[in-house]
Order: structure tokens, then sequence, then C-alpha cells
């Protein structure tokens, strides 16, 4: 089972974990080395699956759409209240 921080594909630079119960990771990070960040997301899997989604086996992140990026924020900033300085942080 990949770790958020260890889910580095070439086009995805993760910049903060601002979700990961083991099971389930969500991230915000760079696409294509621009500087917009952008929202991503996947299931880490097991001990003997990479999760999902995978590209050639290899683990990599689903990219949420702009649109649904302030709600998932919005509710994981219910839940914890050190997302705030974790989102500054960059």
């Amino acid at each position: 089972m990949p770790k958020p921080n260890e889910v580095n594909p070439s086009n995805y630079e993760v910049k903060n974990i601002l979700f990961d119960n083991g099971e389930f990771s969500i991230v915000i990070g760079t696409w294509e080395k621009t500087e917009k960040n952008v929202l991503a997301m996947r299931w880490n899997g097991d001990n003997e699956d990479k999760g999902y989604p995978k590209t050639f086996g290899h683990p990599v992140w689903f990219i949420i759409h702009d649109e649904l990026k302030q709600p998932i924020i919005a509710s994981l900033m219910n839940n914890d209240s050190q997302l705030v300085s974790k989102l500054l942080e960059r």
C-alpha cells in the first residue's frame, strides 16, 4: 500500500497531504509543473495492490475538477482544524 508521499508521478507534485486514513488520501499539489494548486485523490490499496488509480502498475493521482475543490476542502476543514495551516504552508 503506497503512502501519499510515495505517489510521485512526473506530472504531479504533492505539496500537502490534506487527508489520509491509510486507505484513502486527498492531497493538494501542482499539475505538470504549473503554479496552480489542484486537488487530487486516490484509494491506497493494500499490501498486494497499489490502489487506484494506477497506470502500468504505478500509483498515480486522480485530479479533482476545480468546481469541486472548495466543497471538498470545506468538508475536510469541518473534520480537521489544522487543515487551514496546512493549506497556507506553500
